[in-house]
């Protein structure tokens, strides 16, 4: 498997984070422990412990709850933005110290790809919302299946290629 498979991975798990701060994290979790990544060893890079991707998963599924609701603030606002950015950071490091590469550059690359997703996404939705006039929470929950999807796509595809290397 190549560097730029690696970071590119990294970089799309990152906008998942974007999309859906907790998501990623749960994804990533879930797919170290499918992987039989040694947690104990790697407990500080890899998200994976026998409890943590349930958890993971309980808050993902209930920031999809609360990402419909009228009280929430804005993704692009400065602290939900900051978080998205932290869990692209580690969502992607974990990705990248899981298959033998630099953390620090995963990290970089799941920010960035953080960062970029939270407003393409918002944008995305917003203009949707706007010029087709369908009701913001039915956009919401299609942006919940293309991160869940996309999330699951990368972690699926990045262990694929580790089988086939």
């Amino acid at each position: 498997m190549s560097d730029a498979q690696i970071y590119a991975g990294a970089t799309l798990i990152g906008t998942v984070a974007g999309m859906r701060s907790l998501t990623a994290p749960a994804i990533v979790s879930r797919a170290a422990r499918a992987a039989g990544i040694d947690v104990e060893k790697a407990a500080k890079d890899i998200p994976g412990g026998s409890v943590l991707p349930r958890v993971m998963s309980i808050l993902a599924f209930g920031e999809l709850v609360a990402d419909k609701l009228p009280f929430i603030p804005s993704r692009t606002t400065k602290f939900p933005l900051i978080a998205r950015a932290l869990s692209g950071a580690v969502s992607g490091a974990a990705l990248c110290s899981s298959k033998h590469r630099s953390r620090w550059l995963g990290a970089l690359f799941g920010a960035a790809g953080a960062v970029a997703g939270t407003y393409a996404a918002y944008e995305l939705r917003r203009r949707i919302v706007k010029n087709l006039h369908v009701p913001d929470a039915l956009v919401a929950v299609a942006e919940d299946a293309l991160a869940i999807g996309s999330g699951t796509l990368v972690a699926s595809k990045l262990r694929s290629l580790t089988a086939a290397a």
